[in-house]
């Protein structure tokens, strides 16, 4: 007993002493610019990247990156930043701004854990097309249009007049204050979306879609499959609803008019000239609150 107790005791030291093992840090900061005209387009592909996109003044394109890689030893953690690669290039009229891991043929994995934080400033008109995988993005008070893709990585949207178009898997979408029109497509992705002022459509599969219908908010649609719906309204909704929730449930307010058909369909028509809201689920709930 007592081997197996001097054992353990061992095992949970050395736990404790992994735990308190000190990382070295080793950051590399570049930035690149290049010169922006009405018509060209912006293209960022990010890796293992924390994306920014916001605003800057005149028409130069300034990028800003901070390329980390974090390992025990120091010696490992300075030769492994080095294999981040930061590119702007202009082509015709896109800009190309990409960052990423790249190794020489036959050169072994970093074993460092490699993040980037990048911080693109940009007329606010420019047009954006952002990829990123394994990090997060956040656009900021741009006014043109958006498109969207990534794989785990998290998307935060907010102040953008601009089309939206967003394609994410296994990444949450939040946005707040979007004034253009909006189209979302989640899988095994939550959806959080607030202050719309145009159309919006979200396409949601495996995720928790939750919406905040105002005033300014035009037609709303839902397309969902195992997924639960969440519409936040006004005390006295603007908007006519058409829900209806395959092998789900539709919960709505007992003092609103909803005419409930049963336990997974519920409409309330209030006019021709309201905007619509059309939410379909199947196995999944609709709660409107």
């Amino acid at each position: 007993m007592k081997i197996k107790l001097l054992l353990f005791g061992c095992l949970l030291m050395a736990g404790w002493l992994k735990a308190q093992t000190t990382l070295q840090v080793v950051t590399l900061t570049q930035q690149k610019t290049a010169s922006w005209k009405p018509g060209y387009v912006v293209e960022i592909n990010g890796e293992k990247a924390e994306v920014v996109v916001e605003p800057a003044t005149g028409n130069t394109i300034t990028v800003r990156a901070e390329l980390s890689a974090k390992h025990p030893n120091l010696d490992l953690a300075k030769a492994d930043v080095k294999a981040w690669k930061l590119v702007v290039s202009t082509v015709g009229k896109k800009i190309y701004i990409r960052v990423y891991i790249g190794l020489p043929a036959g050169k072994p994995l970093p074993e460092s854990n490699l993040k980037a934080k990048i911080t693109v400033q940009i007329p606010a008109q420019c047009p954006v097309k952002l990829y990123n995988k394994f990090g997060q993005a956040t656009l900021d008070r741009l006014q043109g249009p958006v498109a969207l893709s990534g794989e785990f990585c998290a998307f935060t949207l907010t102040n953008l007049s601009g089309k939206i178009d967003v394609d994410s898997r296994y990444g949450n979408v939040d946005g707040h204050h979007l004034d253009g029109p909006v189209h979302i497509q989640s899988k095994r992705a939550d959806v959080s979306l607030a202050d719309i002022g145009g159309d919006c459509r979200v396409t949601s599969e495996y995720g928790a879609v939750r919406v905040n219908t105002g005033a300014k908010t035009g037609n709303l649609t839902v397309d969902a499959t195992k997924s639960d719906i969440v519409l936040d309204v006004p005390a006295q909704p603007w908007h006519s609803f058409d829900l209806k929730a395959g092998y789900g449930q539709v919960l709505v307010p007992k003092n609103l008019p909803f005419t409930i058909e049963n336990a997974q369909a519920a409409t309330w028509q209030q006019g021709q000239n309201r905007p619509q809201v059309r939410v379909s689920t199947s196995f999944g709930k609709i709660t409107v609150q």
